[in-house]
């Protein structure tokens, strides 16, 4: 009887903690972006968290099935298979989020990968940080170069195999394609992991009855989660495929001169995979097939931008960005923005401060979560001994690097504050000095 009696205590408690979770995920966010509103930002505190839509109607799911349970069990106190399978549901419902969020988002999701793409491309063991630190004593160069531009945005890669290509080595790609990636794991919040673990703990009580082990239900459970997933699973495989297709047979249009059909067809790879829309490679070939058919759209400026800057012509092509940045699009923005900043870092390696500073600014001012930016003011700072300006964007570096997830932001903070130790030794400020140094420790 007491081992019966610690039983039921033992379940109860699950079964309460289920619920708990259950109600946190129902109000808590499950992913956000930190982005600009739309007239930009002035300072840190301006940026906002922008949600995927959708996530109130996954919250609203959650809650009717965590209510459905809890009335289940307080009409005859003790679970039911009714009960396992709407705590089947209530597990893989979740599951599903991440495929909603990076390949029916379109927006949110490529401002999450190219938020993510310029932590990686400072962060990587060729990026800024390690190739070239300001306060790195380096007698073969006086001063610190920046190597590592931005680069093109691509959310989801496209399958360059076939189906029957399977193999082990192929499994990033298909996790990627139902939405699990770094950039997901980068901007998840607490809400999506609460709503799986509340799942699981309902889905783990509702198995047994009167402390024992119900061998059906569990079957049950597992043939309902297996089948489900695996139908998704491959829902969500066919359309990289379905969209490749289209791709291949848009770039053999474009090639015997049929761009009206090649046009249709790239748009047609954009329906089955709507993220798409925001890839830097389809830009450009929306910006060649306008141009082709003397189409005047923004897809066709960007181009002839970015024809000015490869043959050399920096001020006209910058111009155009600069009109750009304003576009209603968010995939022209970015690309824009993209442009911008690389012509900052083109005009910082070549000593133009005041340019760079002014084109580094207005990336910032529309990305302010961007921490390759606020790295390379810090850089600017130190540039033309601006203390105010290192401190600034080392504050600014905490604010931006607090909405993420990665351990890496201690890479981050530390290098924030050994820039600001470097622009205190320039004053002469040892007290400042030692503090900055200190808090790099521990960042």
């Amino acid at each position: 009887m007491v081992a019966v009696s610690l039983n039921r205590i033992l379940f109860a408690m699950v079964a309460w903690a289920g619920f708990g979770s259950i109600a946190f995920a129902v109000i808590e966010p499950w992913f956000s972006v930190p982005l600009a509103p739309p007239q930009g930002v002035l300072c840190a505190a301006d940026m906002i968290d922008q949600q995927p839509h959708f996530t109130v109607w996954f919250q609203a799911v959650v809650a009717v099935g965590g209510i459905a349970m809890a009335v289940l069990w307080m009409r005859k106190f003790r679970w039911t298979t009714v009960g396992t399978v709407i705590a089947c549901l209530l597990v893989w419902v979740p599951l599903t989020y991440p495929y909603f969020v990076v390949s029916r988002s379109p927006e949110i999701s490529a401002d999450a990968a190219w938020l993510q793409s310029q932590h990686d491309n400072l962060t990587w063991l060729g990026g800024d940080i390690f190739a070239n630190a300001e306060y790195a004593n380096k007698g073969w160069k006086s001063k610190t170069y920046l190597i590592d531009t931005p680069r093109q945005l691509a959310v989801i890669k496209l399958p360059s195999w076939s189906p029957w290509e399977f193999g082990l080595h192929r499994c990033e790609d298909l996790l990627l394609w139902l939405g699990y990636s770094n950039t997901y794991c980068q901007f998840v919040k607490r809400g999506w992991v609460m709503a799986i673990l509340g799942g699981a703990l309902l889905l783990l009580v509702s198995l047994q009855d009167n402390g024992t082990l119900m061998y059906h239900r569990a079957g049950l459970a597992l043939a309902i989660f297996t089948t489900a997933a695996g139908l998704a699973a491959v829902a969500g495989w066919s359309l990289p495929f379905q969209a490749s297709q289209n791709i291949r047979a848009a770039a053999k249009l474009c090639s015997q001169g049929k761009y009206d059909l090649a046009q249709q067809r790239l748009e047609a790879a954009v329906d089955a995979l709507p993220v798409l829309a925001q890839d830097t490679n389809y830009l450009s070939q929306r910006g060649v097939l306008d141009q082709r058919q003397g189409i005047d759209s923004e897809y066709a400026t960007l181009r002839s931008a970015r024809a000015l800057e490869t043959s050399g012509r920096y001020e006209q092509a910058y111009t155009i960005l600069r009109r750009l940045v304003r576009s209603e699009s968010a995939a022209i923005r970015r690309e824009a923005l993209r442009g911008v900043m690389r012509h900052g870092i083109q005009d910082y390696n070549c000593a133009r401060f005041e340019l760079s500073a002014h084109r580094f600014r207005t990336v910032l001012r529309h990305q302010p979560c961007n921490v390759k930016i606020i790295y390379l003011l810090q850089l600017q700072g130190i540039r033309e001994s601006r203390l105010s300006s290192v401190n600034a964007m080392r504050d600014w570096m905490y604010t931006a690097s607090s909405k993420l997830n990665f351990g890496t932001v201690k890479i981050l903070r530390a290098v924030s504050q050994q820039h600001a130790a470097v622009a205190a030794g320039l004053e002469g400020n040892p007290d400042q000095i030692w503090s900055a140094l200190g808090k790099a420790k521990r960042p």
